[in-house]
């Protein structure tokens, strides 16, 4: 049986209409369509980062002409009536007509092999942007073609102070634009293509000379026979731009920033490309304000999208990312005709909730457990009484809200022995006027943290389980489409077995929970980027230390980050250059986030937090807030761990 959540889907689906069935519309409101209300989407350059699987190629591919055309036509389909409304949100769609003529490049090998010849950096990157110029070219117009509009009812909207440069690109008519473009394609691919570059003396003129046509173009239109023209803007979208040189991004970076192009330009890339400096303060930083190149200021001349939750709005982001898998899951499943056989569309419906009631053998261990330090504290039975009294109350209401009579006492134990201990920290013994039973100098609270707390507690001592249900899996998949598929694909598979060995659909919460924590150690272990080794010791050092804190009998911090002063980590590339170096592909490639300027006893941080593999393998809470305090020393100590 095929999975879909066990690869790429989008990228396997050739056909329009499929792609557009599994294309949930969340990411799109969430991180385009503010940038167009706020009209800086299509006129100036966009670059677009996140870490692997994180969707930028989807979001390029649906803004392509074929993808907008279909979208157009399915419109009536209430299938995709959502991803139409986000569409026309973002002005690419205005009522049953597409707006954008968008066409996607993917900047591979052919384009960093200007870089290797021997050549002048001016030489070289002229010849890289008429390429590129040229293939954009070729593919809009195929787009139109395919979409059935021949090319004769196709011309170009020219820039006014351009008439004089038009004749370089063929003029203004489609076909003669689509000629010319093919001949510099082709002088430029016997340069880039040959095995020995030739001399420059012996290179194509059309290879050489002037072909700018974003500097002239500033739309298409189409003759329609029954209406008026159609205008359409051209968007151009360079994806894998990371796969480019250092210095080749930055010259290209530059060249598409210029004020001056009319055409619509985004970049599509990860954080590998730029300096440890720069992938650390795009993944940071909410709005980025400073300038990133020479005469180039951030904002006005182009605008970073990060496709990964940053800044003070991280809740909303993790609600709006839980929609959005929801949703994308959905969709898979019922694109897996044997669970749509047996009415399984939603995920959820397979990923039981109900826990089995713990074994007597546990039950008698934590209450032993529980009388023990109740002994060893010298609590009083009364104390503990009103203790047991406030657990039960707030595990009544837990069951309540949840709709669930399950049963908690195992749990119950657990939060016992947890608050018995802060009584313990919170009171100094008897007081002198002979009270053996003080109260505590703050108030004990019976609260989600401690049950929480107590949950992570059963799960390091009896292996009670932790991660399941929808939410837990959501928030395990770091906001990261493809790691939330990898981590789901897992579970869908055993569900899938389960019912051809002929039982139940349905995963049981310990079922659920091993197999996410299994497939959350084979990713690390998988993982083969540059310095995996430093990250996955970094990961390994903090993780462990938050466990052993999470794991303290009176459960005061239950952490899943490490923190650093902000004004420390804002010296990190000067101060500890090898660690910004290993921190820059650790954030790029979704093993932890950055969260700056966190305010927290009266002090700025940066909060380091793992993500969700780490957060699997080493039992930590999926819970946001939590961090251990320390500084870049100590980090580049762990460096040195051993796994």
């Amino acid at each position: 049986m095929e999975n879909p959540f066990e690869k790429r889907a989008t990228e396997h689906l050739r056909d329009d209409v499929a792609f557009l069935a599994v294309v949930t519309p969340e990411p799109v409101s969430r991180f385009l369509k503010p940038a167009a209300e706020a009209g800086y989407l299509y006129d100036r350059l966009v670059v677009i980062s996140g870490s692997p699987g994180s969707g930028k190629t989807t979001l390029g591919r649906l803004f392509e002409y074929p993808s907008l055309n279909t979208l157009v036509r399915l419109s009536d389909n209430s299938e995709f009536r959502d991803l139409n409304v986000s569409m026309t949100g973002c002005r690419a769609i205005q009522g049953s007509i597409p707006k954008l003529l968008g066409c996607r490049l993917q900047l591979e090998s052919d384009y960093r092999n200007f870089w290797e010849c021997p050549y002048p950096e001016k030489l070289k990157t002229g010849m890289m942007t008429s390429l590129l110029q040229a293939r954009a070219l070729l593919s809009w117009l195929r787009n139109l073609t395919l979409a059935g509009i021949s090319l004769d009812r196709v011309t170009i909207v020219p820039r006014k102070e351009s008439e004089a440069v038009v004749d370089a690109i063929g003029g203004v008519q489609a076909a003669e634009i689509q000629s010319r473009a093919r001949e510099v394609e082709a002088a430029l691919y016997g340069v880039v293509g040959a095995l020995v570059p030739p001399p420059i003396d012996q290179i194509e003129d059309d290879a050489t000379s002037a072909y700018q046509p974003f500097d002239v173009i500033e739309a298409f239109l189409i003759q329609r026979e029954s209406s008026t023209p159609l205008e359409l803007r051209p968007l151009v979208i360079f994806d894998d731009a990371h796969e480019l040189h250092r210095d080749q991004y930055q010259l290209l970076t530059r060249w598409l920033a210029r004020r001056e192009l009319r055409i619509s330009r985004w970049m599509l890339t990860r954080f590998d490309v730029l300096t440890p400096t720069e992938a650390l303060d795009v993944a940071s930083s909410e709005p980025i304000e400073q300038k990133t190149y020479a005469g180039i200021t951030a904002g006005r001349d182009l605008v970073y999208i990060v496709l990964q939750s940053s800044g003070a709005s991280r809740a909303s982001q993790r609600r709006s990312f839980r929609k959005m898998a929801k949703d994308m899951a959905n969709r898979y499943l019922r694109r897996m005709p044997f669970f749509s056989e047996l009415g399984l569309t939603n995920l959820s419906s397979i990923l039981g909730s109900e826990l089995a009631p713990a074994s007597n053998s546990t039950l008698k261990k934590m209450k032993e457990s529980a009388d023990k330090t109740q002994d060893r504290l010298k609590i009083k039975r009364e104390r503990r009484g009103t203790l047991e009294t406030s657990v039960d109350e707030y595990l009544k209401g837990v069951a309540d809200r949840r709709g669930l009579t399950p049963e908690f006492t195992d749990v119950k134990y657990a939060m016992l022995n947890i608050l018995m201990h802060r009584y313990a920290k919170r009171t100094k013994g008897p007081t002198l006027f002979g009270d053996d039973d003080p109260d505590p100098s703050r108030p004990l609270k019976v609260d989600a943290s401690v049950f929480d707390s107590a949950c992570l507690h059963l799960l390091h001592s009896v292996n009670r389980p932790y991660y399941f249900g929808i939410d837990r899996l959501c928030d395990a998949g770091s906001e990261n489409a493809e790691l939330f598929l990898h981590l789901t694909g897992t579970l869908v598979e055993r569900s899938a077995t389960q019912v051809i060995q002929g039982k139940n659909a349905v995963l049981s919460p310990a079922t659920q929970n091993h197999l996410l924590r299994e497939r959350a150690s084979d990713i690390i272990e998988r993982w083969n980027f540059p310095s995996y080794m430093e990250v996955r010791r970094l990961l390994h050092e903090i993780g462990t230390l938050c466990r052993d804190i999470s794991m303290e009998p009176n459960a005061w911090l239950a952490p899943n980050a490490y923190g650093v002063s902000q004004e420390e980590f804002e010296s990190i590339a000067s101060s500890h250059p090898r660690l910004a170096f290993v921190l820059q592909f650790a954030v790029a490639y979704n093993a932890i986030h950055l969260n700056p300027n966190h305010s927290c006893k009266g002090q700025r941080w940066c909060v380091i937090e793992l993500g969700g593999t780490p957060s699997l393998r080493y039992g930590l809470t999926l819970n946001r807030g939590g961090f251990v305090e320390g500084g870049l020393a100590q980090l580049t100590r762990f460096l040195e761990g051993a796994e």
